[in-house]
Formats: C-alpha cells, structure tokens, sequence
C-alpha cells in the first residue's frame, strides 16, 4: 500500500525512491522537510568561490533537481567554469537538464557516483545523498572523491547525523519531528515518512563519517553547518 508522506508524493511499496514522479515534488518537500535546506545552499554556494578557480571544475554528486547546480551556476557564471551534476534517477536527471538547455558549460549526467570516471576536480559538492548509499560503499567513493580532487582542492558534505549517545538521539529524533509537524505535516504523514526511509537512509555519527574523510585521506575538516542532527563539513585535499 502507498504511504502519503505529504507534499502531494506517494511512496509506493512502503520504500522511499527518488525516481518516478517524485522530482516534479522533491524540491517543495525537502525545503520543507530538512531544517534549514535553502540556507545550506547559501553556505555551498558562498564556500564554493573560495576554492573554485576560473576555469575550473565542479560536481554536484546526487544533484536532484538540479536547485543547487543553478545555484551555484548563477554564483560562478561569466567566471569560465565547467559545473558537472550528477544523478543516478532518469526522472531528476531530465528535471535537471531542462535547467541548462544549451548550455555547454554545464553538464547533467546519469550516473551512479559509486561508478563514476571522474574529471579532475576543484570542488566536489554532495548535498544530503551520501546517507543513501549503503555504508560499505561509501569509504571507497570518499577515496575516489578524493583522488579526484586537485591539491587543494574541497569537499563540500551534508548529511544527516546520529547523536553520539542514545539520549541524544532521542532528543533529537524528538526535536526533528517537532520541526516536521510544525511545517503543516500531519503525524500520519511523518510516520509514513520514517518508515518509507526504513532501509533506504542510513546515517552515522559525525565521528564516523570523519573517521572515513580521514581515512580518504582528507586531514583537513571543519563543521560549517549544524543544525539538530543535519551537519556540513568543509573538507579540504591537502598538497600532494
């Protein structure tokens, strides 16, 4: 049976998917949905300046819609650089594309970032889709990521955290679902919601994933957003 989890998106199978009708919705539900989602672009956005030269190469892994390319392209555009968005669902890919008709300089690809033969790279951005890869994937995109990027070069990785002790958790799980019911969703809807995610996201501890960034071999990392349980880190490639 469908779960409703609002926003006019209908979950079929009880498992959260990102493809089918769900991109002519995504954007209002996630703005909705995640604390603070357009002021994460804002940071991406102002941060990515600061390591993306002219004539230089950004991706945006898991890009959706394509919201934050067009972000981050009205931010870089004129300055000669090449913007590369990837996602593995047909549906947003074709949402996205229709953003940057005839535009060279800004690439949408259909891609599984986990396969992905990657460009040398000055930034690399990944915006709340990491946590929807299965964890045993993920040290080995971190690496490639890494290897990818030019000394110097920056990660920019939002995810949504687990709290580093159960009571936290807790509070927090509980402060999350305020926020949610506060937006206008109703408890019925937030419920299918946690569950269509059964599964599907897979969180960590802040310390976990910077225990992988580490071990990709990034050495410098800082928190540059936090609220509740959703985080952004700035990683950076040191020197070769």
């Amino acid at each position: 049976m469908p779960l409703a989890v609002g926003d006019g998106i209908d979950v079929p199978g009880e498992a959260w998917s990102f493809a089918g009708p769900v991109a002519d919705h995504f954007d209002a539900h996630v703005a909705r949905s995640v604390p603070q989602y357009a002021a994460g672009h804002g940071i991406i956005t102002a941060l990515s300046g600061h390591f993306l030269p002219p004539g230089g190469t950004l991706y945006d892994i898991g890009c959706s819609t394509g919201a934050l390319l067009a972000a981050l392209d009205a931010e870089h555009h004129g300055r000669d650089v090449r913007l590369i968005g990837v996602d593995a669902e047909p549906d947003m890919v074709r949402t996205a594309r229709r953003r940057f008709t005839d535009r060279a300089d800004v690439t949408v690809v259909q891609a599984d970032a986990r396969t992905l033969e990657w460009q040398p790279a000055d930034v690399i951005v990944a915006h709340y889709c990491v946590q929807f890869i299965p964890v045993a994937d993920r040290p080995p995109l971190l690496a490639a990521m890494h290897t990818a990027l030019r000394p110097g070069g920056a990660l920019l990785w939002f995810e949504k955290t687990l709290a580093p002790t159960p009571l936290l958790q807790d509070v927090m799980g509980q402060a999350y679902a305020d926020h949610k019911l506060n937006q206008g969703y109703g408890p019925a809807e937030v419920v299918a919601k946690a569950r269509s995610l059964r599964g599907v996201l897979a969180p960590l501890t802040s310390a976990d994933n910077r225990r992988m960034l580490h071990g990709a071999g990034f050495r410098q990392v800082a928190t540059v957003h936090q609220h509740l349980m959703f985080e952004g880190v700035l990683a950076v490639k040191g020197p070769a």
